[in-house]
């Protein structure tokens, strides 16, 4: 008890009189370590307590700032997400399109062509009605006789249609030829076989419009050639031989056969 008091009574004088001591008896280092050695202990002690409470601090900032950058990251990936969403969205929409366009350029094209196909086929009938039209002003010009007569082959001339109409039929062709030969033998005015023979031309092209391969071919007469009696004849008022003096109306043939049709009229002048 008396050993108590006196430990109590040391531990407070020292404390009071050097603090030193008292970290010693406090510590029960008795004098084993010099109050230099201590301090030096104690500072770095005190060190190590600041480095590892700034070791900790830095590390709490490095976790924040680890969390800020880590919750910036998710951000970013968030948005990366949503933007890689609106771009495979696109790529999709971009392929409609795409496929869109190219469909529209095949309509366009085949648009295009179609009307390219009927701007030809507008100036095709264009072309055809105005020779129509100037053959059937030709045609109304004629007598009222030759009209009558050739009524079995282009109608009434009611319309230019129904005229061209009888003109395509099958037949008739030979029959006009038939019709300006024999005029133009019989000696009708010039005014009138040449109406005639522009009304053949006329209608032998009609025959002939529209198909892939014409059916019918003219002949190749010429004036001054001999006489050949497979692909002429002769007019009335003609020499009995001789060289063709003149080509009143040239006859035709089938294209692919090459077989004579109508044979070319033909003026047949005197030898010498």
């Amino acid at each position: 008890m008396d050993n108590d008091k006196d430990f109590a009574a040391r531990v407070l004088a020292a404390f009071k009189d050097n603090l030193f001591e008292f970290k010693k008896l406090l510590f029960n280092l008795d004098d084993c370590v010099a109050k230099k050695d201590f301090d030096a202990l104690q500072q770095n002690f005190n060190e190590a307590q600041s480095v590892i409470k700034n070791f900790e601090t830095e590390n709490k900032n490095l976790r924040e700032d680890i969390n800020r950058r880590q919750q910036s990251f998710d951000s970013l990936q968030n948005d990366f997400n949503a933007l890689q969403q609106k771009f495979d969205a696109a790529q999709k929409e971009l392929k409609l399109y795409t496929e869109d366009l190219a469909q529209a350029k095949n309509q366009i094209s085949a648009l295009e062509n179609s009307l390219q196909e009927k701007e030809t086929r507008l100036q095709e009938y264009a072309k055809n009605y105005s020779e129509l039209e100037s053959a059937y002003t030709s045609y109304k010009k004629l007598s009222a006789n030759i009209k009558f007569a050739l009524e079995g082959i282009f109608g009434a001339e009611s319309t230019p249609t129904s005229f061209l109409a009888g003109a395509l039929q099958e037949g008739h062709l030979e029959s006009l030829f038939d019709y300006v030969a024999t005029s133009i033998n019989n000696g009708a005015p010039q005014d009138e076989t040449e109406i005639l023979c522009d009304l053949f031309d006329f209608a032998f092209a009609a025959a002939n419009s529209g198909r892939r391969e014409k059916i019918y071919t003219r002949l190749d007469t010429r004036a001054g050639i001999d006489f050949d009696n497979d692909e002429m004849r002769k007019t009335s008022n003609s020499a009995q031989s001789g060289a063709v003096k003149n080509v009143l109306l040239v006859g035709y043939k089938f294209s692919r056969t090459d077989k004579i049709i109508k044979k070319s009229l033909v003026l047949i002048g005197a030898e010498g």
